[in-house]
Order: C-alpha cells, then sequence, then structure tokens
C-alpha cells in the first residue's frame, strides 16, 4: 500500500518579516504552449512556472510530435516542426482541460482532429465546452459527437473568420479563438470577450509571433487572419493568485510579507478590498508589501466576485479565511462558478462560522439569480479555527484555502492529496518557510 505524501501544519503562530518571489502565472505558460503549435519555429517561454499543470500540457505537446526542452528550470523551448499526430485520448483528456485548446492548432495542421470527450480540471461547476464548440463551429469547423471523443474537421477552403458574441465572457473560450482565428481567412470579431491580464499575455504572444489582433474597449477583439506565424520569446507574467494566497496567510495570521516582484495591476482589486478591511500596503521596485493592522483586528467586508476586472473568483477562497479573522460579518457573492462554495463545510469543521445560501448577496447581474445554487456566504468573525486532517478536493483553491487555514487554526493541521496544490503551485513549502510558517512534507 502506498502512503500518501501529508502536507503537515502547526498553525496559529504569526508569518512576519518574510520575502517571497511569486512565479510565473500557470493559466499564462500553459496557453503560451499551445499557441507554439502554430508554428514551426522555437518558442522559448521564460518565467514558466514549475507546476503539474505545465507539465501535463508539456506531455500533451510531445504526445503530438512537439519537441520540449527545459533550458532551465523555469525556462523551456518548444518547437512543434515534427508534429504528426492529430489525436488526443480520452485518458489524457481526463488529466486536464485545456485539451480542447489543442483542436484549432491542430485543426490547421491537419485539417481533422479528434479531443476526448472528458475534459478534466477542478470541479467547481459545469464549466462547459459548448462554447469551445460553438466557437469552432463558427469558424467553420464541423463537429461530430461520439462516445468518447470529439471529431473536428474542417472544409478544404479552411477555417473562416466569424463575428462570434459569447453568452458569457469565458477566458478558455476567448483564447481558443484568439488562438485558432489567427490563422484562420479574413476577419474575426469577439465580442464579450474576456479580459482578464492572462488573456491578454497571450494576445501579445500572438502578436510576437505575427497575428494581426486588435484589442478595443467593450470587450472586444478583432482577429485579422495570416497565413503564417513565426517563433517568439515571451516571459510570463507573475501569478497573481499565488500572491494572494501568500499575502492572505500573512494577513490571516496577524503578520505580513513582501512578495518580490509583484506588480500594481495584477493585485488592483485585490488591494482595494484588503484596505478596507485595515490593512496596511506599499508598492515599490521591491514588490508588494502587505501587513496586518498593529493591535486591532481586520473587520468585515462585503466581495462579490465578478469577471475581470472584477474580484477573481480564484481569490474568494483563501479570503474566506481572512473573513473568519475579521470582526464582523462579512459576505461573499460568487458570480462566475454556481458551485465553488462547497468547501465551506470543511472550514465549518475547523470552527469557521458560515451560513451559505442560494440567495444573491449583492448588487452585481448575476446569471445565478433564483436557480437554486449555493453561490452566497455570510461570515461571523472573528473565531477560533483548530487543526484537522483533510483529504484536499479537487479543487486548487479550496485546498489553497484549508492550507491557510491550518496556518491560522490552534494544533496541527495535515493535507493529504496534495497534488491538487501542486497543479497550480511552485515550491508551495518553501516559500511558506521563508515566511516564518512551521510546514513540512
Amino acid at each position: 500500500m502506498t502512503v500518501q505524501p501529508t502536507f503537515k501544519i502547526s498553525g496559529g503562530k504569526r508569518l512576519t518579516g518574510g520575502e517571497v518571489s511569486i512565479s510565473g502565472s500557470p493559466n499564462q505558460v500553459t496557453k503560451a504552449i499551445v499557441a507554439s503549435l502554430l508554428c514551426d519555429e522555437d518558442v522559448i517561454i521564460k518565467g514558466a512556472p514549475a507546476v503539474g499543470e505545465r507539465e501535463v500540457v508539456e506531455q500533451t505537446f510531445k504526445l503530438v510530435g512537439g519537441t520540449v526542452e527545459h533550458l532551465e528550470r523555469d525556462v523551456v523551448k518548444l518547437n512543434a516542426k515534427q508534429v504528426h499526430k492529430n489525436e488526443i485520448p480520452l485518458e489524457h483528456c481526463m488529466r486536464n482541460r485545456i485539451s480542447i485548446l489543442f483542436a484549432g492548432p491542430l485543426l490547421h495542421r491537419f485539417k481533422k482532429v479528434k479531443i476526448g470527450l472528458s475534459l478534466g480540471g477542478d470541479k467547481i461547476g459545469k464549466r462547459p465546452v459548448n462554447f469551445h464548440i460553438e466557437a469552432l463551429k463558427s469558424l467553420g469547423a464541423i463537429v461530430e459527437t461520439h462516445s468518447d471523443h470529439y471529431e473536428i474537421s474542417m472544409p478544404e477552403s479552411g477555417l473562416v473568420g466569424s463575428h462570434i458574441k459569447l453568452a458569457f465572457p469565458s477566458v478558455m473560450t476567448t483564447e481558443n479563438i484568439l488562438i485558432t482565428a489567427s490563422l484562420a481567412k479574413g476577419r474575426t470579431i469577439i465580442e464579450n470577450a474576456a479580459t482578464e491580464p492572462e488573456v491578454l499575455e497571450l494576445a501579445k504572444m500572438l502578436q510576437k509571433m505575427g497575428a494581426d489582433i486588435v484589442y478595443n474597449a467593450n470587450r472586444q477583439f478583432i482577429i485579422h487572419g495570416v497565413e503564417k506565424l513565426k517563433g517568439c520569446e515571451i516571459r510570463c507574467m507573475i501569478d497573481r493568485n499565488e500572491a494572494v494566497s501568500f499575502a492572505v496567510a500573512a494577513l490571516a495570521t496577524g503578520g505580513d510579507v513582501l512578495l518580490k516582484g509583484v506588480p500594481h495591476d495584477p493585485v488592483y482589486s485585490f488591494i482595494n478590498y484588503v484596505q478596507r478591511m485595515g490593512a496596511d500596503f506599499n508598492i515599490s521596485s521591491k514588490g508588494l508589501f502587505v501587513k496586518a493592522p498593529t493591535n486591532k483586528n481586520l473587520q468585515g467586508t462585503h466581495i462579490e466576485v465578478d469577471v475581470h476586472p472584477g474580484f477573481m473568483t480564484d481569490w474568494q477562497q483563501p479570503f474566506m479565511v481572512l473573513f473568519t479573522q475579521a470582526e464582523g460579518v462579512s459576505v461573499l457573492h460568487e458570480t462566475v462558478f454556481e458551485n465553488r462554495l462547497s468547501y465551506c463545510e470543511l472550514l465549518k469543521s475547523m470552527g469557521a462560522n458560515i451560513n451559505t445560501t442560494t440567495a444573491c448577496m449583492g448588487e452585481v447581474a448575476c446569471r445565478y439569480r433564483g436557480l437554486n445554487h449555493t453561490h452566497s456566504a455570510i461570515v461571523q468573525g472573528k473565531t477560533e479555527l483548530h487543526g484537522k486532517s483533510f483529504s484536499l478536493p479537487q479543487d486548487i483553491r479550496a485546498g489553497a484555502c484549508l492550507l491557510i487555514a491550518g496556518l491560522v487554526a490552534k494544533g496541527q493541521t495535515k493535507l493529504t492529496n496534495i497534488h491538487e496544490l501542486e497543479r497550480k503551485y511552485d515550491s508551495m513549502i518553501p516559500k511558506l518557510q521563508s515566511m516564518g510558517a512551521d510546514v513540512s512534507l
């Protein structure tokens, strides 16, 4: 019987005086690897985080015939010249949802592609792939659905630009269209597109490769397809999710931390809310410094999760721990995913005072209004948390939430199934130790 690695946390310790270097964005590097399939020249990605999802997408890149070379731990060189396979099997697609993004580049190469029907990822809601399929159809793709795979083909004339209005500003669908439309004939317009920083980084990468992409106001991209793309070199932006996780870990324990190299823009809305709660911050050439208030508690607040530039859905889980350590009532309204508060029951088992509801607790236009999804939470603080043992759920940010709760809690917290954290967090244990946390594996 294999013994599972266990993350051991001795909590109740104030984290102060630490400095943490924030890794590059996993959400960017994985899409950059896919985009590398659009050309036959070298693509070099610097600042690539050493995380599980990067490894999975690199494996998919190699599966279809691409070459991957690690020049340094965080520098990867890719080349798609020898790509010869147009099929990604079901068992591979079950590991990561990003497999659907391979459809466009492989279509341009082979005119036909098979993608496994079951797509993996966090269990945080339906996350349907129909947005992707409909977008590909809009560009002229012909999609057949089989018992275990999609068979996607295109006419001999190739994919053709289209006017696509997304029902919801889906990040991955926007990225899929940007990648695929770059080599399609004519003009593609995306209305109601996602505008997250990682999406804009992808657009800039494609532009470096020779794509013609215009970014307009009101969530609109215009892509004029080109005949050929070339190699390029990029550097990943910082992982804003990692930055917020470590900042909240410091604040929730009453401490402070310097997040080295973190600029203002990616964490703008995060700073708004911790400032409202009474935390101090400073942004300098060194990075972002955050500090819990001295001689008083943080104060509760009201947060509504929204698409960029709003408060990120990936930030609400660590903030739920912060709410438990803030004085008074805090309210959270999740409007992006319909099933992202189930982890609250685990926090409650540690002593948190949280009530969840199907009601929309806010003013943001919410697509879940009246649909009976539990997507709002009311938290009464400040409460004492107590260490427990958990097998991490299939939700990376819920795992980060439980880790931070363990840092706050009295006693010891043990976490298994830690590969769920390692999918998107690079070198988490040494970084927490540099903050003064008592953690080990």
